[in-house]
């Protein structure tokens, strides 16, 4: 098996910023960490929190996951998602809004749970839970200056064991949010240089390795933290990146193109045989 490390190594020295990783096996316990840990850019990865935060009030009867809300002019701005080109007044119910918030990493909905849920409880409840360099800053607004938000590798990994082991608000709001984040069609880091057939769904059955993920990307930063569910063992990887000199917003942008080799490292040291069998 390549020493973690020396892979490591030979990633960034083939990058033009900077990345930090952690990771932590769900079962043993054991974590892997590349990289000067700081708090860093989240970009669209503080909609992880964000959600998490919005499921603590549902579960605590403040928020119903059944509640229509309305998108008004202040919420719309441009990026990613679709909500930006329908009509200002539309009404979702706030699942619905939350599921566009993930999937397709929607601002405008971003923007219409951040109204509803209040930038100081997030923060409040991220520090209760453990993360305290997770930090949102604002809504989604491209006119006022960065960071969207801060976190670190570390805290994201926090956040998605409790998610794994259904610990996080509760069991039903962890399933909940689980079965959302599988449904994440940013698959830009975490799963771009694993074999196809292992993430390939089959009829009526899933695929052999599910990764349920939020990524993130603003100008010369690109994030992913995800869940990884196999036959060889789970778990959580965060990998975030800055300072990269490729600013396109691509699919072949710099870290697009080398980041997924962290991805794919995390996974031979964790789970060796599901490349072996795949070679």
């Amino acid at each position: 098996m390549p020493d973690l490390p020396q892979t490591f190594d030979a990633i960034a020295h083939q990058f033009s910023g900077q990345f930090v990783v952690y990771a932590e096996h769900m079962a043993t316990g054991e974590v892997i960490e590349y990289g000067i840990p700081h708090p860093m850019e989240t970009a669209s990865v503080i909609k992880l929190p964000i959600m998490i935060t919005a499921m603590k009030q549902v579960e605590e009867g403040t928020l119903s996951l059944d509640q229509l809300v309305t998108m008004e002019s202040s919420d719309i701005v441009a990026g990613s998602g679709v909500l930006q080109n329908l009509s200002e007044g539309l009404r979702l119910s706030l699942r619905d809004v939350m599921m566009l918030m993930i999937t397709v990493s929607d601002n405008t909905a971003t923007n219409m749970v951040v109204r509803l849920v209040g930038l100081e409880p997030i923060n409040a409840f991220m520090a209760a839970l453990g993360a305290h360099d997770t930090v949102i800053k604002k809504p989604i607004d491209f006119t006022l200056p960065p960071p969207i938000g801060l976190s670190t590798p570390k805290d994201l990994v926090t956040l998605l064991r409790g998610i794994y082991h259904r610990t996080l608000v509760s069991a039903k709001a962890s399933e909940w949010m689980w079965d959302v984040l599988t449904r994440q069609q940013y698959n830009t880091v975490l799963a771009r240089s694993l074999p196809y057939h292992l993430l390939e769904e089959g009829d009526d059955e899933p695929a052999t390795i599910v990764i349920g993920s939020k990524s993130g990307s603003v100008e010369g930063v690109r994030n992913d933290a995800g869940i990884f569910t196999t036959p060889w063992g789970d778990y959580a990887v965060a990998i975030m990146s800055e300072g990269c000199q490729d600013l396109r917003f691509h699919v072949d942008n710099e870290a697009h193109r080398i980041l997924p080799a962290v991805s794919r490292a995390v996974l031979e040291h964790f789970a060796p045989k599901a490349l072996t069998d795949s070679d």
